[in-house]
């Protein structure tokens, strides 16, 4: 299933056929750098069994992202249920292989969810780092996400966590 496209990615629903593919981004060392751990093999399976789950329940989910190019996959993208400091909201996460690095894949796909959720009605969006996530922290600046606050992370190791939000109902003036 096609989510959304752009001029360079296909965004659309990862299939149990991905498996390999999505293992690939999820058990590498130095592209999962900024979480706990890479993913071992049922690591992997439970994010594609995750991510499915999230497409029916919800209509939304992490998608992969493929260069149109090639078909070559170079991340996951999108959006998922997510409960951060206690609140409920809808987190954009996004992890592009470091082979497609400094590409601006994750802007692209990141802005292209953005506006499927803007047209959804999706209210607002957030998205967490951690603090030493440079590149993550400037892809959710330059998709105009403001900075709420740092937090500890007990799901990231008790990592120090950026919090951002971005708020997708058009503002109205009195």
């Amino acid at each position: 299933m096609i989510i959304t496209q752009t001029p360079r990615l296909l965004i659309r629903a990862w299939t149990v056929g991905d498996l390999p593919g999505l293992a690939h981004i999820l058990s590498d060392p130095v592209t999962m750098a900024h979480w706990p751990q890479p993913y071992d093999h049922s690591g992997v399976e439970a994010w594609l069994a995750r991510a499915m789950d999230s497409m029916r329940q919800h209509g939304y989910a992490r998608w992969c992202c493929q260069r149109l190019a090639d078909q070559k996959i170079v991340g996951d993208v999108g959006l998922m249920r997510a409960s951060i400091l206690g609140t409920e909201c809808v987190d954009l996460g996004y992890i592009i292989h470091r082979d497609y690095w400094r590409n601006g894949y994750a802007l692209e796909a990141c802005r292209a969810v953005v506006a499927w959720a803007r047209a959804q009605q999706i209210p607002a969006l957030v998205a967490t780092m951690a603090t030493d996530n440079y590149a993550s922290a400037g892809v959710a600046r330059k998709l105009g996400m403001t900075w709420v606050e740092d937090f500890i992370n007990p799901n990231n190791l008790h990592k120090p966590t950026h919090y951002f939000r971005l708020n997708l109902k058009p503002e109205i003036n009195p």
